[in-house]
């Protein structure tokens, strides 16, 4: 049963509809999606490094606890998956799997008892808008492809409110110099984690790179003030090179144990100026290629914040 027909099957079963190509998740299948007593829910398949996965979207109106919704699910003990993200308006239920796809009754019946589960501690919509709270909107509509109660003057408000942020963003003059220097001070601190955890455990770790890579974009971008040019192009440069640092630290540190010195600037200048002899006949490699995925993850998440709403009501088609 491919992922169209398992979605239909789920939608007939759990009261929803099936909407292909639409929903939260930007799948070709779409998703199960629609209104019960009161609880926006949305089923769609999502995949990551880890596989695929149900998932079970709830909205609801906010909330000002969001960790009561987190201890009624907990309480409520369900088995099938686990709790991937609760927000101030909405709970997100992930059910991984191998090879074969849950049984369509048992995700509609997960979605009823996660909807069960947080009812004492939530609310569902009542047909107004989420936004002006005044407005009739009984129809839900995708906004960035989640399902929502919005009406058409809070859609155009929301559209304004975007500009703006976009303009006022645009307008922001980057400082390039305390990027730079708040970029290499992560660097640094990267670098000298990375050769001391290293030197610890005897092991590299890809997500050590990945965490430079999130350091360096974090300073630079703290820095400038705002996502550049500059930015993107300085930012997987010092997350390599602090992945680099933190092996002459790493064999700065190997020196001074079997050789019994003690630690000096000439002792790490040596060791730098013959780093890459001693990274051919170690780890070298690896260690470089962690520090470009480091980079990659760097450029991924200092990409430019897009201030943008596409509203699309449910069974349009896509455009």
């Amino acid at each position: 049963m491919n992922e169209n027909e398992y979605l239909q099957q789920v939608a007939t079963l759990a009261g929803l509809q099936h909407y292909p190509q639409q929903g939260p998740w930007g799948r070709k299948s779409g998703s199960a999606v629609g209104t019960r007593d009161g609880y926006v829910t949305a089923v769609g398949f999502s995949r990551d490094r880890q596989g695929t996965s149900i998932v079970i979207l709830l909205r609801f109106k906010k909330v000002e606890q969001p960790e009561l919704v987190t201890s009624a699910v907990k309480s409520a003990a369900i088995k099938n998956g686990k709790l991937g993200a609760v927000g101030n308006s909405f709970l997100r239920w992930e059910w991984k799997y191998s090879f074969a796809k849950p049984k369509a009754e048992e995700v509609a019946s997960l979605a009823s008892a996660l909807r069960e589960a947080i009812r004492p501690v939530t609310t569902g919509f009542d047909g107004r808008c989420e936004q002006c709270a005044s407005t009739s909107t009984p129809s839900l509509t995708l906004m960035n492809g989640l399902p929502t109660f919005i009406c058409a003057g809070c859609q155009e408000k929301v559209r304004h409110e975007l500009n703006q942020a976009a303009e006022n963003y645009d307008a922001i003059t980057p400082n390039y110099p305390n990027g730079l220097a708040l970029g290499i001070g992560a660097a640094l601190v990267g670098g000298l984690a990375w050769g001391l955890v290293a030197y610890t455990l005897n092991y590299i770790f890809l997500y050590g790179a990945i965490l430079i890579g999130y350091l360096v974009a974090a300073g630079v971008l703290k820095g400038t003030g705002k996502v550049t040019r500059f930015g993107q192009i300085i930012i997987p440069i010092l997350t390599v090179a602090s992945v680099l640092f933190g092996d002459a630290i790493f064999y700065t540190l190997i020196v001074m144990k079997h050789q019994s010195v003690p630690f000096s600037g000439k002792l790490l200048n040596a060791v730098m100026l013959h780093l890459w002899e001693m990274e051919s006949k170690g780890d070298g490699a690896l260690s470089l290629l962690f520090g470009l995925v480091g980079a990659g993850y760097a450029l991924y998440s200092s990409r430019k914040p897009k201030f943008q709403a596409v509203f699309q009501p449910l069974g349009a088609p896509n455009v």
